[in-house]
């Protein structure tokens, strides 16, 4: 439907890169290889020029039947290397297939789930029938290679076969002599390698449509991101402001978001609770520009955020997503992300977020390297432990509003206590939005806002909904009756 035309364009950019890429790097050596083929047709041009002066010699009906023969198998090469194409998008997605399961036996994280649930055998015969279609795919793309190779060597024999049969009864009649005759079976030799090379250059190029429209379509979807031209101050504190908004998932049925009205103070306090597939982390994504509402608007300081500079807009935010991820270099750097930050002040937010002392025992310090892909005995960190990491990197970049996704999520009860009692200590005058399904961590925000199936449900202070004895008064029950009882 029309509405859902933002969403769909900007899944295209993430699902048509790959096929982009194929057109640009991919394909043998991709648009170089075109580059090659240009040269390659411009010279066997001009080879084809030199040897039609030798050949004019020869009757016109012979030249035209050698040149009729050329356009013939490269029609036939054209059309092999058609059908091949149609078929090159399932054996790259079969191929996809079997290396994403001959990886998995690779790749540690997933050691423990094959061998606590048995499941080599299952996996082998899984690799074995994606592999299986993946050589059916390609065996029958190359069948098409070698039914136009077999009619291409029909067509080169019938050609020598008329042009030795010509030029001996040439020579026999006295018409030709040996020395014409063999100047002529070279450059018709010639002429009819030049010719199959210049064909064969232009059906590659044509065979490059194939990848070439999705290249042609990837570049020119409407840009929704980078529209904006407005300035922010990154100093400044902002009034957020939902109006009326709505997101659908391309291909859903069902709104992940719909009729959303929603005020976000500066320097609030904001807590988001609501039961798994809500929408509060989809809420966030269109908070951070990372997703375009399907309907209504999102305002900052009164403005539709869609006008402010991406970049710029972007830094006002420090984020700390539930899926965030580290990188394979020092404690440092996935801190500070390639910011510059004085030792003492670093040190100070390391201590902050609870990650000092496990940054002492380690032998290098912040310097150490999180992960062994490069160093054999580089530092792993616990669940509890990248989610500090995290968390520091989030304050590092000292944006006015910071967003939290479940912080505390892989933290035991000891560290989430502390990271509670210095919260307000950690934020500071920053408007804060925190995602939880832990309701006991949303006594210290100023308001909650309960989504239920995509809707705001409840809005207040926890006092406020505890009183309504409603949806958050239901769920914050269920939680304290264990610790109750």
């Amino acid at each position: 439907m029309e509405e859902e035309k933002p969403a769909v364009r900007i899944w295209f950019l993430f699902q048509g890169e790959k096929r982009c890429r194929k057109c640009v790097v991919g394909v043998e050596r991709g648009v170089g290889n075109l580059l090659d083929c240009g040269a390659n047709i411009l010279g066997q041009a001009i080879a084809i020029v030199g040897l039609l002066a030798i050949l004019s010699t020869m009757e016109l009906g012979f030249i035209l039947l050698f040149a009729s023969l050329a356009i013939v198998a490269s029609l036939i090469e054209s059309k092999a290397m058609k059908k091949s194409m149609s078929l090159s998008m399932e054996v790259v997605q079969n191929s996809r297939r079997w290396v994403y399961y001959a990886e998995l036996f690779e790749q540690a994280q997933y050691g423990k789930e094959i061998r606590i649930n048995g499941m080599v055998s299952w996996l082998l015969e899984r690799e074995k029938q994606v592999a299986a279609k993946a050589n059916d795919s390609i065996r029958r793309q190359n069948n098409c290679y070698i039914a136009s190779g077999i009619k291409r060597a029909g067509l080169t024999f019938l050609q020598q076969s008329v042009c030795y049969g010509v030029l001996i009864l040439k020579v026999i009649s006295g018409s030709l002599s040996i020395g014409s005759f063999t100047m002529c079976i070279s450059a018709v030799t010639s002429f009819s390698a030049a010719m199959r090379s210049l064909m064969d250059r232009l059906t590659e190029i044509r065979a490059y449509d194939f990848y070439y429209a999705h290249l042609n379509e990837y570049l020119h979807i409407p840009q929704l991101l980078r529209t904006g031209k407005l300035s922010l101050n990154l100093h400044k504190e902002h009034r957020i402001e939902f109006r009326n908004v709505g997101f659908c998932y391309p291909g859903a049925e069902n709104w992940a978001l719909r009729h959303i009205d929603l005020m976000i103070e500066p320097g609030q306090r904001l807590a988001l609770v609501g039961e798994n597939g809500s929408g509060k982390s989809t809420l966030i994504k269109l908070l951070c520009r990372l997703y375009v509402p399907t309907e209504g608007t999102i305002l900052m300081d009164g403005i539709d955020i869609q006008e402010y500079d991406y970049d710029q807009y972007l830094a006002q935010f420090s984020t700390v997503f539930q899926d965030f991820q580290l990188f394979d270099c020092s404690i440092r750097e996935n801190i500070l992300l390639g910011r510059s930050m004085d030792n003492e002040k670093l040190a100070r937010m390391i201590e902050q977020v609870g990650l000092d002392s496990k940054a002492a025992a380690l032998p290098h310090g912040i310097d150490s390297i999180v992960g062994r892909r490069f160093e054999e005995h580089g530092f792993e960190p616990s669940g509890g432990e990248a989610q500090k990491i995290a968390l520091a990197r989030a304050l590092c970049k000292q944006a006015p509003i910071i967003i939290l996704d479940e912080p505390t999520a892989a933290m035991d009860p000891r560290a989430e206590y502390e990271l509670y009692r210095s919260f307000d200590a950690l934020i500071g005058s920053k408007t804060a939005i925190y995602i939880s399904h832990r309701l006991s961590a949303c006594r210290f925000c100023d308001q909650i806002a309960v989504l239920h199936q995509g809707c705001l449900a409840e809005y207040g202070s926890h006092d406020t909904l505890m009183a309504q004895h409603a949806q958050y008064a239901e769920l914050y029950g269920l939680q304290a009756q264990y610790y109750a009882e």
